[in-house]
């Protein structure tokens, strides 16, 4: 495994643990999380009402929370509402979304499906597993996975980005 992938499990692994505990925390529990995780992990970490925003040294960055703001470097289409709960973007130009989403998961998957469309992506496969949606598309050197599944009344569509 490379350094950089190795550096982005670790950061991610980290988001997920400090999410739930870092909820209620206050702005000095915030901080000594945000050194912890800079110390583990090098670059730095952005800890923000329950949100946190890592940014490795090599530039590779990731967001979680709940609705928070896309890393300045996406690459791919965003889909028109819901709210974002997950994203990296690595230097390579690989990317990875997640969001919540109200409507079906055939509306949902048809809404992006239609940005994609518009944005120059082709369709190149779609298959449909247990009620989840998953579409491929390509273009402009890019390779894009997209699943769409409903759970428990919930909507989510998660977008993966590729270079080629």
């Amino acid at each position: 495994m490379k350094i950089r992938q190795r550096s982005i499990a670790a950061a991610a692994a980290l988001t997920i643990i400090f999410i739930p505990a870092l909820v209620a925390c206050s702005d000095s529990a915030e901080l000594a999380a945000e050194q912890i995780a800079e110390n583990a992990i090098g670059g730095d970490v952005d800890i923000e009402e329950g949100n946190v925003r890592i940014t490795d040294e090599q530039g590779n960055e990731i967001v979680a929370g709940t609705d928070v703001a896309l890393p300045a470097n996406w690459p791919l289409p965003i889909p028109d509402s819901g709210s974002l709960v997950m994203a990296t973007v690595q230097t390579d130009g690989t990317a990875y979304g997640m969001w919540v989403m109200d409507g079906s998961a055939k509306e949902v998957a048809d809404d992006y499906g239609q940005l994609m469309i518009s944005a120059g992506y082709a369709l190149n496969q779609e298959t449909n597993l247990d009620g989840a949606i998953m579409r491929d598309y390509s273009a402009m050197g890019m390779f894009v996975s997209v699943v769409v599944g409903e759970t428990d009344g919930e909507t989510t569509i998660a977008v993966t980005g590729l270079p080629e």
